[in-house]
């Protein structure tokens, strides 16, 4: 009776004095809602703390361990120096040290190890960047390379890619030599194979960093893959007498025998892009495609069959598992005495293995087959194979051994189309629980196994396409417009004629059958490309999307965590950060003015709101990213491309969107002397001279190699005279994969 009245106290409004002032009445209403307000608060933090713990009983803390890592990962790639190793395991050391001690009194506990986990994905990162530390070019040089074959790849545009173990290049100390060059060489290279001792000339440079400042960083990527130098090779590589290879090429060089063996076999069978198709899903490499097939298939949205991923894993060893089962259960001594589940939950687990050294092991692969490798475990051990924690632990396997996987479309778009569909999965299997069945349902038939085939391929492009979207558009600015029905089409031609296929290819190579089992799946690739182009020419256009700035991504990707990881209710909370990326995007300016990192291209925004490109010569692969990230769907040769741009062979001059202003690109050190007295903004692959001082931006030699691509955009200051705010590709201090590093001057 006491608490109900101590609560009516607190929800009804407390007895006015009618004889009372009107300024006394009105405090004595405002203090009742004040109450009022307090306990229904007081209530609302009970329930979200009731219902919090209800989640981290459940288990579903330990989903965001992975994201606290990633986290520490992120926050190293920003920092604007190298840190120190020895500070980061202090701090990390002492992170633990008070997670233990905290780790009777829950809450203080959980907030630790929530540190301990961002503490260690920083320091991970950092160890990592140490380990795989290797000398790498400073500038573009011709030079012989002599060396091993570590990796032998097929190059898009023709030839073969190689990656060389180098032991020795002309005219460079050893010490100063990168480890690992990749060369593509396109004459007499079909008998190039993976351990060969050759010597090559080579033009080389240093891996490119980004081609415009938020880009993908190249270099980046070739850092840890400990690769100094890219290039093409001058006529045809030579053999070399420098004995035998290192040990890790030795060990290697069986199973790339082997996928050479298989690729030059499939392309016999098959010859043109079916083969090399065929090729890429039993090996995961996809050089030689035409770029007009890959151009349709990344349009349509079926880029994602070529690179072997989670659906190619789950029908190669998901069929090898079924098929096994259903051999030994013909056995009814064996399916009623032995485990013949966990039997075969082995064998898809060596199928899958041996796929995974196939297909060359890439991250989504990786990612792939971890997660199949404790699906098979967990029916080994009699647990749930299917859930949102075996995902995590997948992540967090594979971002502990390789931290930098996370910054890359790969890593990012497998692991978001995973948790999405694991977490719709979960949905509708508690759902189909929560319902009261008293009676069995009756057999659908045939028509309504198709039926709900259809609906679970529909759900599952669904899911997964609006899960990869963001990225899609980050990344690549697309969004493919018709991906829902194109996977509808083509994904029952590729599970039931293709992959199957690719096992049956493998196994029947070793007696000369492969040609039957390539037969069928031609069929279901036929059916494949001819979804891509025929969606793809219903797209026209459309598709290309503007590129999204950093911050709206972290808002999308924390929403969706937030709405996947989470079972509660206030999961759905996570809609509202989703949703906030879209003003930002809208927002956010666009460059005025692009600059390459060489200095020998520009694009400038004119008054029509399009690019005109200036120079360009040997550079279309910078401007066909500049002109993707602005949603323009021209090609480099386009007719217009270079509208209002006037060159000579010293340089060019153009307008900018400031009326009498213009942009001078100095090609030749002798346009400086003109140049520099009529123009507002100055850029040059050269050294400014001292007299060009007096131009107001001068963006020459020295910018360009400490700090890369150049992006400027215009604003209006005060009194309206207008000013350019300047990005960069690298910050002013560069990092151990830029430009310019110092690695004796690094922090240790």
């Amino acid at each position: 009776m006491g608490e109900r009245q101590g609560e009516h106290l607190l929800t009804e409004d407390a007895p006015v004095d009618t004889a009372a002032t009107p300024q006394a009445a009105f405090e004595a209403r405002s203090a009742g809602i004040v109450a009022r307000l307090a306990a229904r608060a007081g209530r609302t933090g009970l329930a979200a703390a009731d219902s919090l713990g209800r989640e981290l009983e459940a288990g579903r803390g330990f989903l965001w361990l992975p994201v606290c890592f990633s986290i520490g990962i992120l926050l190293y790639f920003i920092l604007p120096r190298e840190p120190s190793a020895i500070a980061l395991a202090g701090l990390l050391a002492a992170g633990i040290a008070v997670a233990i001690l905290c780790r009777n009194r829950i809450g203080l506990f959980r907030l630790a190890m929530v540190l301990v986990f961002i503490l260690a994905g920083v320091t991970m990162t950092k160890l990592r960047t140490d380990w795989v530390a290797a000398p790498k070019l400073a500038r573009e040089i011709t030079t012989v390379v002599t060396g091993w074959v570590a990796e032998r790849g097929m190059s898009n545009g023709g030839g073969v890619r190689i990656v060389l173990r180098v032991q020795s290049m002309e005219e460079m100390p050893n010490d100063g030599q990168p480890d690992l060059v990749r060369v593509t060489i396109r004459s007499q290279a079909d008998a190039i194979a993976v351990g060969d001792a050759l010597a090559v000339t080579a033009r080389l440079q240093p891996p490119s960093g980004p081609v415009l400042p938020g880009g993908y960083d190249f270099g980046r990527a070739a850092y840890y893959e400990r690769i100094g130098a890219v290039g093409f090779a001058y006529g045809a590589a030579r053999p070399a007498d420098i004995g035998a290879p290192p040990l890790s090429i030795r060990l290697a060089m069986p199973l790339a025998h082997l996928r050479e063996t298989i690729r030059r076999r499939v392309t016999a069978a098959l010859p043109g892009d079916h083969g090399r198709i065929a090729a890429a899903l039993i090996m995961g490499d996809q050089g030689g495609i035409s770029e007009a097939t890959q151009e349709a298939m990344r349009t349509s949205g079926l880029g994602h069959i070529l690179s072997i991923s989670g659906l190619h894993m789950v029908l190669i060893a998901g069929s090898a598992f079924a098929i096994l089962r259903a051999l030994f259960a013909l056995s009814p001594d064996l399916a009623l005495r032995r485990p013949i589940k966990k039997w075969a939950a082995l064998g898809g687990l060596a199928v899958a293995t041996f796929y995974l050294g196939l297909s060359g092991a890439e991250v989504a692969t990786q990612r792939a087959y971890l997660m199949l490798a404790i699906m098979f475990v967990a029916v080994l051990l009699d647990r749930r194979a299917i859930t949102l924690r075996n995902v995590a632990l997948a992540a967090l396997v594979i971002l502990v051994v390789t931290p930098e996987s996370l910054m890359s479309a790969s890593f990012q778009m497998s692991f978001a189309a995973t948790i999405a569909l694991v977490a719709a999965y979960e949905e509708i299997s508690a759902r189909a629980d929560r319902r009261l069945r008293l009676t069995d349902r009756h057999d659908p038939g045939w028509t309504g196994r198709v039926w709900r085939t259809m609906t679970g391929l529909v759900v599952t492009s669904l899911v997964a396409g609006l899960a990869t979207a963001p990225f899609g558009i980050f990344h690549f600015q697309r969004v493919a417009p018709l991906t829902l029905l194109a996977n509808v089409l083509a994904t029952p031609a590729v599970g039931i004629l293709v992959m199957p296929m690719v096992a049956v290819t493998v196994l029947a190579m070793p007696f000369g059958l492969e040609s039957i089992p390539l037969y069928v799946m031609n069929w279901g690739i036929d059916w494949m490309i001819a979804v891509a182009l025929w969606t793809t020419a219903w797209s026209g256009e459309a598709g290309g999307v503007r590129m999204i700035p950093g911050l709206s991504l972290l808002l999308i990707v924390g929403g969706f965590l937030w709405l996947a990881l989470w079972r509660e209710r206030w999961r759905l909370l996570g809609l509202v950060p989703m949703l906030a990326p879209i003003p930002v995007a809208i927002s956010a300016p666009s460059p005025d003015i692009l600059i390459d990192a060489d200095g020998t291209t520009t694009a400038i925004r004119g008054a029509s709101g399009r690019y005109s490109i200036a120079g360009g010569r040997g550079e279309s692969f910078a401007i066909e990213n500049w002109l993707r990230a602005d949603a323009d769907a021209r090609k480099p040769d386009a007719p217009d491309i270079a509208a209002g741009v006037a060159c000579d062979p010293l340089g060019c001059i153009a307008p900018t969107k400031e009326e009498g202003k213009t942009l001078a690109l100095v090609l030749e050190p002798d346009a400086f002397a003109e140049d520099c007295r009529r123009v507002a903004i100055i850029v040059s692959r050269f050294e400014a001279p001292p007299y060009c001082a007096g131009t107001a931006i001068i963006i020459d030699r020295d910018k360009l190699l400490r700090r890369g691509a150049h992006a400027l955009y215009r604003e209006l200051g005060p009194e309206g005279k207008v000013a350019y705010h300047i990005e960069t590709a690298y910050p002013a201090v560069p990092r151990p994969w830029m430009p310019g590093f110092n690695s004796g001057a690094r922090l240790q």
